[in-house]
Parts: structure tokens; C-alpha cells; sequence
């Protein structure tokens, strides 16, 4: 039996821990968002996604946290492991209902030097882990975790939730949103350890944008298919899915992973199934699975398809059927 390495008691009868994966505008905002509504669900939104703004006057991951971290155990895991263990304690002050009020207590301790910060985090982490969970099952959306996925389900346990959207509805609203690439293409060790055994290198600098941004859909998605593939337990869902019959395909998410649903999720459904824009989960469910028809030309397609062809899921994380 694998022991659990965390620090923390072991949940609660009843509870759950779920960790909602997916590259960025694949419907896991949306899903993460119906899943906080069920019964006694604390959500946490984008958790790890604490210094990773590229509109930031410093570096990303300044503060030791930082977009897309590799961390293969324990002793990589850095400022990441008391982060998550107050994630899975219920206690970080990030939960989606208490943002507003706590937010800036948070971003305070966080512009702490690192000497007195770290310490800080650790002990609150640690002392929360010696006390009651605060709700029964814990939801973490994540898009950052691509890399870490095996180390957070060694230590904590978590039921996955992979989800997936067409590349070409996903590379599409990586460029309108500006979705940034940060340094996946040349940081050594996903070089080292993703890249290089793919040969597959990146498209030039020169290179059409969406080719680019299709360079790095595809292998994000490779990598989570890797993970899907080494543990068939794990759920998985599809954007498409969602936007044919939202309630039927969550009421059936809920089903496989144990948790209540309410009428709260189902107000969630219904006053969000209007147009939207940015990153708010609003938007028309039937209009979604074809958006990109919008969004790229004939020639753009060709560059995404001609990119994504090379990886061996082709953009996505479980090709499907009929994909091309």
C-alpha cells in the first residue's frame, strides 16, 4: 500500500480531495466553478498560480512559486509543499467564497522578504495540518500542475479530473487572451526531460504566432496524457462533452467522484449559460465547441494542424475517433 507522505491526517469519512487539470481555456474554470457548488465543496481557484503574471514589473516566480514548476518529490517541492498542504487543509485564503476578504492579508504575507515568509508559511501549514479539515471535500483548479501531477497525487492523494477541448478551440483563445508561454520551450530540464525525447523543437521565433502557441498546447497536452495514461482511474471529461448537456455531464462527474449535487450547481448552469468574454466562465454552451470557426483562417488552421501533427496525441489529451 503506497504511504501517504503528507503531514496532514488523512480525510475525513466522506470527504474528498479532487485536483480539476487541464491546459489553460479548456473548460476548467467552468467545471471547477459547478463542481465548488456542490455539497459541502470548498473550491479553490488557480491556487499555484501565485507569481506567474507576465504583465509583472519582476520575473516570474520571484516570490518561489512560479508557472509550470517540475517537482519530483518532496525535496524539489520548494515553497509548493506547504502551499498545497494548506490548500488540502481548507485553510489557504484563496477559497472562491472568501477571496475578496482575505486576498489581501495573503498578498501582504507574500511580499514578505523570503527569510521571514518561508518560515511563516511552513508553520501555518504545519499547524494547520495538526487541526480538523474545514470542509468536507476540497476542489483545486489547477493549469499550472502539468509537471508536478504524480508528486501532488504521492503526497496527497487526490481523485483527478482530466479535461480536454479541441487544440483549435484552445490554441485560438490562447492568442485572443494572450495567454502567455512563459519559458516552456527552453527551461533545461523540460528541455531535458519532455522535449528532447520528443524531438520535436519549437517553431522559430519567426514563425506564425498560432503555430507557436500550437507548439506549446501540444506538448502540455502530451505530458497530461502521459499522466492519464499511467492511472485509467483517473476522470476524464471533455469540453465538448460539457457544452452538449452541462447538467447531465457534471451530474455525472459528481457520480464518479462522490460528491452531492445541488440546486446550487444548477443555478451556477443556468445563470451563467449567457455570452461572455475574458476569462469569466460565462458563455453560451451550444455556440462553445465551435468558436474557433470564428477565430482562425484557412491558413491558420493548416499552421495548427501542421504543429500539433507532430505530437503523438496531435493537441490532444485522448484524440478522439474522427480527430484529423
Amino acid at each position: 500500500m503506497r504511504q501517504r507522505h503528507m503531514t496532514e491526517p488523512a480525510a475525513e469519512a466522506g470527504a474528498r480531495r479532487l485536483v480539476l487539470v487541464g491546459v489553460a481555456r479548456s473548460g476548467t474554470s467552468w467545471l471547477g466553478h459547478a463542481l465548488g457548488r456542490a455539497q459541502g465543496v470548498r473550491f479553490y481557484y488557480e491556487p499555484d498560480n501565485v507569481d506567474a503574471d507576465p504583465s509583472a514589473v519582476a520575473d516570474a516566480g520571484r516570490r518561489g512559486f512560479g508557472p509550470y514548476p517540475v517537482i519530483d518529490d518532496d525535496q524539489d517541492a520548494g515553497q509548493f509543499a506547504p502551499l498545497w498542504d494548506l490548500v488540502f487543509s481548507g485553510r489557504l485564503p484563496f477559497a472562491l467564497r472568501e477571496r475578496r476578504r482575505l486576498r489581501p492579508a495573503a498578498m501582504i504575507a507574500l511580499r514578505l522578504p523570503r527569510s521571514l515568509r518561508d518560515p511563516l508559511v511552513r508553520g501555518a501549514a504545519a499547524l494547520s495540518a495538526r487541526r480538523p479539515g474545514r470542509a468536507g471535500s476540497i476542489v483545486v483548479k489547477t493549469i499550472y500542475a502539468t509537471f508536478s501531477l504524480e508528486w501532488l497525487v504521492a503526497r496527497y492523494e487526490p481523485q483527478v479530473i482530466a479535461m480536454q477541448r479541441n487544440p483549435l478551440n484552445v490554441v485560438s483563445s490562447w492568442r485572443e487572451l494572450r495567454i502567455p508561454l512563459f519559458d516552456l520551450a527552453t527551461r533545461p530540464i523540460i528541455r531535458s526531460r519532455y522535449i528532447d525525447p520528443l524531438g520535436i523543437e519549437p517553431p522559430g521565433a519567426d514563425a506564425p504566432e498560432v503555430a507557436r502557441i500550437a507548439w506549446h498546447v501540444g506538448l502540455l497536452t502530451h505530458v497530461i496524457a502521459e499522466s492519464l495514461e499511467k492511472h485509467p482511474e483517473w476522470c476524464f471529461v471533455t469540453h465538448e462533452d460539457l457544452c452538449q448537456d452541462p447538467a447531465t455531464t457534471i451530474r455525472s462527474i459528481c457520480d464518479q467522484v462522490g460528491l452531492t449535487w445541488t440546486d446550487d450547481v444548477d443555478r451556477f448552469l443556468n445563470e451563467n449559460n449567457r455570452r461572455g468574454e475574458g476569462l469569466a466562465p460565462v458563455r453560451i454552451a451550444t455556440e462553445e465547441p465551435t468558436r474557433w470557426r470564428e477565430r482562425l483562417n484557412t491558413q491558420e488552421i493548416a499552421e495548427i494542424e501542421k504543429v500539433l501533427q507532430a505530437f503523438p496525441t496531435r493537441g490532444w489529451i485522448r484524440p478522439p475517433v474522427t480527430a484529423s
